[in-house]
């Protein structure tokens, strides 16, 4: 409680010492310099306003967020104090530094509210430009129809008033949201039409980016390989121009990996090394790592082990040098499989050892990082809190100093309503800040059973690998990629659509169907009321319980087993019931006891743990049924497991 007055005291001795306030310590850049040069020549308010405004944005540039948050604090308490409305672009700094920390629901309310505040006749261009940037954040927020119709009718303002450039932003982000739906030619469509716009409008940088992604869609999509190299050939021309070195060294990386992809070795070889002519001078360590590491992989292809092993240690040394635990691990992957091609089984083993160590450190970083901002966001937070609760102060005091100097009664009146104002304030305040830590705990749950999941599925290829079933573990390990990379996405988000949890849980039963030499068969039906698309439900909910149906259940049968996903609506809430055949759970719970089954069901009991949170999050009442299903004579015939899941719009 002292600390607090004392913070109080100094706050009011610096409002009381200047006529502004003046803008805190931060570190110094040359743009910086330029700014608080203009404020000491204390200007007018106007004046004043827009240049704490950006030096707001230029610390947001840096990455500096709690200086960013200090100086917008300062021009909202002092238009308070003045009575003066802030401008559109104070509320566009907000909305910038909220999408900086992927907070976009809160990006998503100062965006609109700073359009607003452009009035009847905004400027054009900042006003497109607003729009754009409208249309980004819905697109993050996954409200992809929405994104579509605010870029389109932003093309046509664009083009009534004939501002030209910004239409290559809007090709750009139209290609990034029919990315996001999964329609390809709709996104290459958007990528060229970018392509033309900027060589049109002489914007180079963002034409080299549009080839660049159309390389990236061929070879991802397509397969077709010389289609993307022609595409990258046109970046990587673009970026010569622009003497761009980082950027260069990165498309060359990505023409060779394609020449890889398509047997090309010679070629490969020859761009991996051309690229690390203009990396190494500027030691991009992203780079280097990566075509050390692809020359290594090539040698080991073409049997020249020793080559091999020192293109793979060159890598190993830069990738400790930047503490890049996913290239260590693959590194050491790809060595323990030339080692065992080679028969040296000890060598093949300690790096399999390291792949371990350094899979483990990767998810250990993913898990830290999340606890991280976990922290940073609630101290974040607490101190915007406190910023706010004393800037309220200094508000009343200076209107009870106005009260005693008049009416007696007007000064109760005053401190009555600053008082009521001033608890409703805090009251939503803390409301929010509950809310964003449930959401960041939500998170954190979530990146608790990733783990768990892709621990067993590396079991299963690490068994093919030692049957030397190299086409079952080259199938395993292709569906397992796609389903990393699916969860990945996926992982990003609260909530997500139906059709990307479907596709994720799709990939899973392939897998676990190789995985246990289709054992059994599956089925996932949606009723057509369901719109996958639009409706979004609570990421990585269903798996879990799939997951215990084959693991439980249909393993430990000795015909095949069937599992059945249906889901149906019912009111605000997806009812999905997921049904096997197995040996049903009191045979489950008798095996478990004598020891015969070693699965821990990790998943479903993170699952489970989250429904107080979803339910306080949203507000919707979501729970789990389980039932044993019985045959004519009354056996056990299976399992059926309901999920009442809430639907979020």
């Amino acid at each position: 409680m002292f600390l607090n007055a004392f913070k109080y005291l100094i706050f009011c001795a610096l409002f009381v010492s200047f006529t502004k306030p003046a803008a805190a310590q931060i570190k110094k850049d040359p743009v910086i310099d330029s700014l608080e040069k203009v404020l000491q020549t204390r200007p007018s308010d106007s004046s004043w306003i827009n240049t704490m405004i950006r030096l707001a944005n230029r610390n947001t540039e840096n990455n500096n967020f709690r200086q960013t948050e200090t100086l917008l604090s300062e021009i909202d308490a002092y238009c308070l104090a003045n009575n003066i409305q802030p401008p559109y672009r104070f509320y566009w700094s907000r909305a910038d530094l909220h999408f900086k920390r992927r907070e976009i629901r809160d990006a998503l309310q100062q965006m609109i509210l700073s359009i607003e505040k452009m009035g009847d006749n905004p400027p054009q261009v900042d006003y497109a430009k607003a729009q754009n940037f409208l249309a980004l954040l819905l697109l993050y927020d996954g409200q992809f129809a929405k994104s579509i119709d605010t870029y389109e009718n932003n093309k046509q303002y664009i083009q009534d008033n004939d501002i030209g450039t910004l239409l290559t932003d809007v090709y750009s982000g139209l290609s990034a949201v029919y990315r996001n739906t999964g329609d390809v030619e709709m996104q290459r469509k958007y990528l060229e039409m970018m392509a033309e716009s900027a060589t049109l409008n002489n914007q180079k940088k963002q034409a080299a980016n549009a080839w660049l992604r159309l390389g990236d869609l061929g070879m991802e999509k397509d397969s077709n390989f010389i289609y993307a190299i022609e595409n990258y050939q046109k970046s990587l021309d673009l970026y010569k121009k622009l003497q761009d070195s980082g950027s260069i060294s990165f498309v060359i990386l990505r023409i060779g990996w394609n020449h890889y992809l398509d047997d090309n070795l010679d070629s490969a070889l020859f761009h991996f090394f051309n690229s690390l002519e203009y990396s190494l001078p500027i030691n991009r360590l992203t780079s280097i790592t990566n075509a050390y590491g692809n020359i290594g992989t090539i040698y080991r292809d073409l049997g020249e082990y020793d080559k091999a092993i020192k293109y793979y240690k060159e890598s190993i040394d830069y990738s400790l040098i930047a503490e890049d635990w996913y290239n260590l691990s693959w590194l050491y992957k790809d060595m323990s499989m030339m080692y065992e091609t080679r028969n040296d089984y000890r060598e093949a083993y300690l790096n399999l050892l390291k792949h371990k160590q350094f899979s483990d450190s990767l998810d250990m970083q993913r898990y830290r990082r999340g606890l991280s901002e976990a922290r940073t966001r609630y101290e974040a937070e607490k101190a915007k809190s406190e910023l706010e609760f004393l800037t309220l102060k200094l508000q009343q005091h200076k209107y009870l100093t106005y009260g005693f100097a008049g009416l007696i009664f007007l000064t109760v009146v005053i401190g009555y309503l600053l008082f009521r104002q001033f608890r409703s304030n805090s009251k939503r305040k803390l409301s929010e800040m509950n809310h964003k830590v449930s959401e960041v705990t939500q998170r954190n749950l979530r990146q608790q059973m990733n783990p768990h999941f892709i621990f067993n599925t590396l079991n299963s290829i690490q068994y093919y690998m030692y049957q030397h079933d190299k086409i079952s573990t080259n199938n395993y390990l292709t569906k397992f990629s796609l389903l990393m990379r699916k969860t990945l996405e996926n992982s990003q988000h609260t909530s997500i659509p139906i059709k990307d949890e479907l596709d994720a849980l799709e990939l899973y039963l392939e897998l676990e169907s190789l995985r246990f030499k289709e054992k059994f068969e599956y089925s996932i039906e949606v009723h057509d009321d369901i719109d996958t698309m639009l409706m979004k439900i609570p990421t990585m909910l269903i798996q879990p319980y799939v997951e215990n149906a084959i693991s439980h259940g249909i393993i430990h049968k000795k015909d095949k087993g069937k599992v059945k996903i249906t889901l149906e609506p019912e009111g605000n809430m997806i009812i999905c019931t997921i049904e096997d055949n197995g040996i049903g759970r009191e045979a489950s719970m008798k095996q478990k006891k004598n020891g015969n089954n070693n699965h821990n069901s990790l998943g479903t009991k993170i699952t489970e743990s989250r429904l107080t949170l979803v339910n306080s999050l949203y507000g919707r009442n979501m729970k789990i049924d389980y039932s044993d299903l019985k045959d004519e004579q009354g056996l056990p015939a299976g399992t059926r497991v309901i999920i009442h899941i809430p639907i979020i719009t």
